[in-house]
């Protein structure tokens, strides 16, 4: 879906409830699924039946491509400006706890909102060092760890992006609970969350830590 078609007009107001549908079933374990803003449901519920929600705001959607790539669109009124993403997925299943990592890209290599796979990233002519930023969580703790931005593309609502594309990922693949942080953050990470939607899915700070490494 392009993403102009996700949805149109202004987004209701911060602390509106963010929770998702899942409209069908996918293979290997994903969903279709999509996010809206709207205070019927409380934030994070995973609504099956979610009957007519046309007039309701579309946050981001989560479904898979002809070619079977996981592909995430996000409303274009969430992140005015920024540049248009596609991701590559780094998961670390021997992590203690097991992590994902999103990597974004700016290049035309892939349409915007496309994740593919580390092994189909070797053989781009892209290099690690062209990334705008990334993205690191804990899915079974549904915590983000870490967030970075190339200092090239700060305050251009790439962080926004990639939040936003990793709580669609996550509810992609079914994965339990609702994204958000716990009380550590680094400097930039205190700048961050003081803009986000959904101050609720915020921990009170309670350590400060160093600038996220550029993942290699």
């Amino acid at each position: 879906m392009p993403i102009d078609e996700v949805s149109a007009g202004t987004p209701p107001e911060s602390g509106t409830s963010a929770w998702y549908v899942r409209e069908q079933p996918l293979r290997h374990g994903r969903w279709q699924v999509r996010c809206h803003l709207d205070d019927r449901h409380d934030d994070g519920t995973i609504v099956d039946d979610s009957g007519d929600l046309d007039d309701v705001f579309v946050l981001w959607r989560a479904e898979l491509a002809a070619d079977g790539h996981s592909t995430i669109t996000v409303a274009p009124g969430m992140a005015p400006g920024a540049p248009g993403c596609w991701f590559v997925e780094l998961p670390e299943g021997n992590a203690d706890p097991p992590a994902m990592t999103l990597v974004a890209f700016g290049t035309d290599d892939h349409a915007p909102g496309t994740v593919v796979s580390d092994a189909e990233f070797f053989h781009l002519p892209v290099r690690s060092d062209q990334q705008l930023g990334a993205i690191r969580w804990w899915p079974e703790e549904a915590v983000v760890d870490q967030v970075f931005v190339h200092e090239d593309w700060r305050r251009r609502h790439v962080a926004t992006v990639l939040i936003y594309t990793a709580s669609a990922y996550h509810q992609h693949h079914g994965w339990p609970g609702r994204l958000h942080s716990d009380g550590r953050r680094t400097k930039l990470g205190i700048s961050l969350v003081t803009g986000l939607r959904h101050p609720e899915r915020i921990a009170p700070l309670d350590l400060v830590l160093p600038p996220m490494d550029r993942p290699t």
